[in-house]
């Protein structure tokens, strides 16, 4: 088979193959989103500390006692059956 046949033979699935990554490299700039830069004409947002705080202390109120109790279980259960295996 000669080399100009072999191409157009090629040329249908090519065609297909190349409809196939664009789709796939659309896909994937859909859900990598947005690239561009930001322009340099818009002033950046002061961070706003107190909504911050007040987020993170509302986690770690609820956080750290719950993991101190979950952590802890170790030693109630020691507490509890010390010397009382099997006398129940």
């Amino acid at each position: 088979m000669s080399a100009a046949i072999a191409t157009r033979a090629q040329a249908p699935l090519s065609a297909i193959m190349r409809q196939a990554f664009k789709g796939l490299r659309r896909s994937a700039m859909i859900v990598e989103g947005p690239t561009e830069a930001l322009p340099a004409t818009v002033r950046s947002q002061k961070a706003d500390w107190g909504r911050i705080f007040r987020a993170r202390a509302g986690v770690a109120a609820v956080y750290f006692p719950f993991m101190g109790t979950f952590l802890s279980w170790p030693f109630v259960a020691q507490y509890l059956v010390d010397g009382r295996m099997g006398r129940w």
